[in-house]
């Protein structure tokens, strides 16, 4: 994803872990959240009807993690 280069070229020492790339096994995804500093979350067209979406925001708050948001508007790309 762009975006995780991106981050990875600003910020060479951060560690930046992507769903999409990294996630290998979905029931670890709390731990995953855990380990993170901040929860950057792309709010696409069907992310509230996701229940491991709704899991990942679910969980990074009852672990008060900060949360970005970035909302997805071109519709060629899942935005609303």
């Amino acid at each position: 994803a762009v975006i995780k280069r991106r981050l990875q070229l600003a910020m060479p020492t951060v560690s930046v872990f992507l769903d999409v790339d990294n996630l290998q096994d979905i029931s670890k995804l709390e731990e995953y959240i855990e380990a993170s500093a901040l929860i950057l979350i792309f709010v696409s067209k069907g992310y509230f009807a996701s229940t491991n979406c709704l899991r990942e925001a679910r969980h990074a708050s009852e672990k008060s993690k900060p949360l970005v948001l970035i909302h997805e508007m071109d519709e060629t790309k899942g935005g609303v």
